[in-house]
């Protein structure tokens, strides 16, 4: 069970910091600062309608391999 919270934590920790990403995808550095502040993205840009973050496929990919 130990091995298996491993990486439940790591596919997590992947899937959010994909989710945190995703707006600034393919952004510069330039444009991710003026957009977002000095301190740089602090929270997930939500999708309007249903209000959860966005992961791209990436997730999904490393999800579907798992």
């Amino acid at each position: 069970m130990k091995d298996y919270n491993k990486i439940a934590g790591c596919l997590l920790g992947g899937a959010a910091g994909d989710a945190l990403g995703y707006a600034v995808e393919f952004d510069d550095e330039k444009t991710i600062f003026s957009k977002y502040g000095e301190a740089g993205i602090q929270k997930f840009d939500l999708n309007f309608n249903s209000g959860e973050a966005i992961i791209s496929d990436d997730t999904q990919m490393t999800l579907f391999t798992a």
